[in-house]
């Protein structure tokens, strides 16, 4: 019986003694240490890209995980029947951060810091495009999928609760996309810091390690404004503490002591968080989903991203009342 991992795995130099089943990948204990075989959606080129510039950071001093090359020199092995990509990469043994603890949010926004300061050391000098999209070509799409499931809303006869709920504040959430277009918009190119981003820098990316916090999941970089990880990682740590304006104080000072924010920064911290990101979020969820029947889970999704909106609102204003 054909065996994918196993296949995998002999693509690799290494002695694999024991493979057990992680989430979403393999934990597997081999002579060079523990590794972690993962899927990979990326291209075998866009892998190799990773593989440099992980390496790169390790010889710039920031400890990160580092992929494993096959026995053809390559970052990515491909399974040859389904032609799955999966990538072999140092296996990180820790806990993620507490959104409720303030000082493991705190060094998760340090360390972020740091990594930006380093990254913003390296190029790789590659042909392949260092970005996927822009930041305003994403927003500006995701901005047309609101207004194209409003328009299927609006022509429905008989709609159901999610999709009054939904037309009742979708204006209030158009007008605070534009608004954020218009911030975004008005910060120039030369003023904006690119680098190789995380890309999903998150609570479930940062781990605690013998005392010690890492990075890992690199999966998702891309060369793009420095400012889209901390608006990411301050969006997840606030929504989950009710836009608490004093923990986005503290994260953002943490932040600006070990690389100092630029005006221009916090203009594109203004309008990534001002986009209604969630209200889009869980708009995507319902343009894939089942038209005739709603779950009762989407309902309460969208009621929380409703009921959170004042305080989130209030808190881009308090905090950003000075770009004004």
């Amino acid at each position: 019986m054909y065996n994918q991992t196993e296949a995998i795995l002999s693509q690799y130099e290494i002695e694999v003694r024991e493979v057990t089943k992680g989430r979403g990948a393999f934990i597997c204990d081999t002579d060079k240490g523990k590794k972690l075989l993962m899927p990979f959606r990326g291209s075998k080129e866009k892998g190799m890209l990773l593989f440099r510039f992980l390496a790169e950071l390790e010889r710039k001093g920031f400890q990160v995980e580092q992929v494993e090359l096959t026995k053809n020199k390559e970052a990515v092995s491909e399974d040859e029947y389904s032609g799955e990509r999966f990538l072999l990469k140092t296996y990180v043994d820790g806990t993620e951060i507490s959104t409720s603890k303030l000082e493991e949010m705190k060094e998760a926004v340090r360390l972020l810091a740091i990594y930006h300061n380093t990254a913003e050391q390296i190029n790789l000098e590659t042909e392949l495009p260092l970005y996927t999209e822009e930041v305003l070509e994403i927003w500006h799409r995701h901005y047309r999928e609101l207004i194209k499931v409003r328009n299927y809303i609006r022509n429905r006869k008989k709609k159901t609760e999610f999709e009054q709920i939904y037309m009742k504040h979708f204006e209030h959430n158009r007008s605070a996309a534009e608004e954020a277009f218009v911030m975004l918009e008005n910060v120039s190119q030369e003023a904006s810091r690119y680098l190789y981003c995380h890309g999903e820098f998150n609570q479930h990316n940062v781990l605690l390690c013998n005392g010690k916090y890492q990075i890992v999941h690199f999966e998702n970089f891309a060369y793009n404004w420095s400012m889209t990880d901390l608006a990411n990682f301050l969006r997840k740590m606030l929504e989950k503490n009710e836009w608490n304006e004093k923990i986005g104080v503290d994260l953002l000072k943490e932040y600006d002591r070990y690389r100092p924010l630029r005006k221009e920064e916090y203009q594109q911290l203004y309008g990534l968080l001002l986009f209604p990101e969630k209200f889009w979020k869980v708009t995507n969820h319902y343009m894939s989903s089942r038209k005739t029947w709603i779950s009762g889970r989407d309902i309460d999704k969208l009621k929380k991203v409703i009921e959170q909106e004042e305080k989130r609102l209030n808190f881009i204003e308090n905090i950003f009342a000075f770009l004004k």
